[in-house]
């Protein structure tokens, strides 16, 4: 069963983050960020298109990372302390520096789904200044949250193919790793099991770019006939096998979930 729904936010831990010149990172020990509530994070970025000769003459896609709100029962003061800057007294009072400068982390957590137990990691977030907000106690009583905004970058692994700048990772029960995830930041390396994408294109553009994909991606392109012409006609193969539906004429989108073969889409416009 494919781990298509996530719900069950816990797990949460955080690691103080020193970022390189180069952009790399190390990270101290993760820390636990007990009474997670919610995450929601939204990728940022997008596809920007040229136009040119009446047709997408270039189309490139940004990835700009994520950002959202983390809500929790309470912010650990290992946080305050370690990323925001807050400081503690010789009373043992924990105080708000106004001119503290808040630093990098890595964020950990785990979704329980429906047949997996993802553990997720976010490389390079920067956290905002948590509102201050309660209320008088009324006859029943209703806890308060706590919630932190968190944008999130990449980091540069310089012994992971080559060189990549990666903003996560995530990780399946079952798989190596997955049961030290949290006693460390983890660190990709070796290479990336990647599959080529080859486009012959008549008389029409595609939106994907690139010559590979990451296995396990989805492939997503759309096919625009040039000016004057129209689509006739799209195949599409994966590991040599035609992916029957994989076009749909009605949108121009190919579509290929979860790759794991070498793509080859063929296209021509007449």
């Amino acid at each position: 069963m494919a781990n298509k729904v996530k719900y069950g936010l816990k797990n949460v831990y955080f690691a103080k983050a020193t970022i390189a010149a180069d952009g790399s990172a190390t990270y101290a020990t993760p820390k636990p960020w007990p009474g997670a509530v919610s995450l929601s994070m939204d990728a940022q970025g997008g596809t920007t298109k040229f136009r040119a000769d009446n047709v997408n003459y270039w189309v490139g896609q940004s990835n700009q990372g994520y950002e959202g709100d983390l809500e929790t029962a309470l912010i650990p003061v290992d946080f305050r302390k370690d990323i925001l800057g807050e400081l503690v007294d010789g009373n043992g009072v924990l105080v708000e520096d106004v001119d503290a400068k808040t630093v990098p982390f890595a964020l950990l957590f785990q979704f329980e789904g429906d047949d997996k137990n993802s553990r997720r990691v976010l490389y390079n977030c920067t956290a905002t200044r948590p509102s201050v907000a309660g209320q008088t106690t009324e006859e029943e009583t209703e806890p308060q949250t706590e919630t932190v905004t968190i944008t999130s970058g990449s980091v540069y692994f310089p012994n992971f193919s080559g060189g990549k700048n990666i903003a996560k990772a995530s990780i399946e029960q079952g798989q190596t790793g997955y049961d030290s995830f949290f006693s460390a930041v983890y660190t990709p390396s070796g290479s990336a099991n990647l599959h080529t994408v080859t486009q012959t294109l008549t008389h029409c553009s595609s939106s994907f770019t690139g010559n590979t994909i990451q296995d396990g991606d989805n492939f997503i392109a759309e096919i625009v006939a040039d000016s004057t012409y129209t689509i006739s006609s799209v195949a599409v193969t994966m590991g040599g096998t035609t992916v029957t539906g994989a076009y749909n004429s009605d949108t121009g989108f190919v579509t290929v979930g979860a790759v794991s073969g070498d793509i080859v889409v063929t296209a021509t416009a007449s």
